[in-house]
């Protein structure tokens, strides 16, 4: 029991170390998206999808240890978990701009944070989860 959790906690260490490199990904292409006068959505969808697919590759990979198909059901909830995750990105995108009035800089912040602790659950628990 004690192995599982040390397991499950160096799990999270490293899918939080993965999220860093997206979430790097994702807020640079932002910014430069948006800085060249890309509308916030279309950069989010851009910036979201690149950090997406750095996500796969690394969590597949180092994260979870996958040993299946690179092209398979993982990939298929992968997708699909990821674009509930990026409509639920953008809703909080536009609650924290549109509604509360921050910056776009902080608003993206915000929803980054909690769709990364929701990605962690869903990608664990149905996207990458041991059979």
């Amino acid at each position: 029991m004690k192995d599982s959790l040390i397991a499950e906690f160096f799990k999270l260490v490293k899918f939080g170390i993965t999220g860093v490199m997206n979430t790097l990904v994702d807020f640079v292409i932002f910014l430069l998206l948006t800085h060249m006068g890309v509308a916030i959505y279309f950069a989010q969808v851009v910036s979201y999808s690149c950090g997406m697919l750095n996500s796969y590759i690394v969590n597949r990979s180092w994260t979870f240890q996958s040993k299946g198909k690179f092209f398979s059901r993982q990939m298929t909830r992968f997708i699909i978990a990821n674009l509930s995750l990026l409509v639920l990105s953008l809703v909080l995108l536009w609650v924290f701009t549109e509604q509360l009035g921050l910056i776009k800089l902080l608003a993206k912040l915000c929803s980054t944070v909690l769709i990364m602790v929701i990605g962690f659950v869903v990608n664990r628990l149905w996207v990458f989860r041991q059979n």
